[in-house]
């Protein structure tokens, strides 16, 4: 019984010290230019833990590490981030959407850099990710109608 309640609080210990934990983010404050290249890496992690988890699995993180994207989208010198029609067409008015496709607009960007990529290039391989993320049913967000039809053609090829 002893070693079961010592393998217990090991376990839980590792868990939460393992697990990831954005909240010290919400109140970070790209204070200086240098900032948004300095916390690239925390940007992309973020995005990577919105792709790589359900909507459903612990909100208050996941709308945390939006807010932070955003932020960081907004003032980073080194990229200009281009939310046309097709973008709005793309989550049609749902924001849980809406702010996926832009944290697959950071990754795209993020894992190319250095190489240049077209707004229509950022845009296809954006969709991309959304589209696949809502392939998978235990992801659990209601795609739009343009990503049923999306998911409905890629599922014939």
């Amino acid at each position: 019984m002893r070693t079961f309640f010592v393998f217990l609080l090991t376990f839980l210990f590792v868990n939460i010290t393992f697990s990831q934990n954005f909240q010290e983010l919400s109140n970070y404050d790209f204070k200086a230019i240098k900032s948004y290249k300095t916390e690239q890496d925390k940007v992309l992690e973020c995005a990577n833990y919105l792709f790589n988890n359900p909507m459903t699995k612990d909100e208050l993180n996941r709308l945390t590490a939006i807010q932070y994207i955003m932020k960081w989208m907004e003032g980073t010198p080194a990229y200009t981030f281009e939310i046309g029609d097709k973008a709005m067409e793309l989550s049609k008015g749902n924001s849980d959407l809406l702010g996926l496709y832009l944290a697959a607009m950071t990754k795209v960007v993020l894992e190319h850099e250095g190489k240049p990529l077209s707004n229509d290039a950022i845009y296809k391989k954006a969709e991309t990710i959304l589209v696949d993320y809502c392939t998978n049913s235990e992801n659990k967000i209601k795609p739009s109608k343009k990503i049923k039809k999306l998911i409905k053609k890629q599922k014939k090829t």
